[in-house]
């Protein structure tokens, strides 16, 4: 029975910590095209510090992928416009979504972002 409750405890303390929203940090990495012939990269950094909070985003007028640097961690989710424009901006929080944006190159669905760092 000791072993039960060891084990229920475990996968409470796991799900709770593994389960919950991860703080604010950021991450840096690389993007590139896989379009033969097509060639684009680009260095990309989601996110901010825990001190310097910050939205990186994507700019379809201009195509080009934005970074904001943010007042408060708190404007992090609301609407944010492309800068020097009123167009909203396509924001990126997390990896995953850069698959979404057309390749600036060649308008391709083909970006892969790969992550090389994370930072606090």
């Amino acid at each position: 029975m000791k072993t039960f409750g060891k084990l229920v405890f475990l996968a409470i303390f796991f799900g709770v910590f593994l389960g919950a929203a991860p703080a604010a940090a950021g991450e840096a990495g690389k993007v590139s095209c896989s379009t033969p012939g097509c060639g684009y990269h680009y260095n990309l950094r989601i996110g901010g510090g825990m001190k310097s909070p910050s939205l990186t985003g994507y700019c379809r007028s201009t195509k080009q992928f934005v970074r904001l640097k943010l007042k408060k961690w708190e404007d992090y989710r609301k609407p944010h416009y492309c800068p020097g424009s009123k167009e909203p901006m396509q924001p990126i929080y997390e990896r995953s979504q850069v698959a979404e944006i057309p390749c600036p190159q060649c308008g391709n669905l083909t970006l892969h972002y790969e992550r090389r760092l994370l930072f606090d």
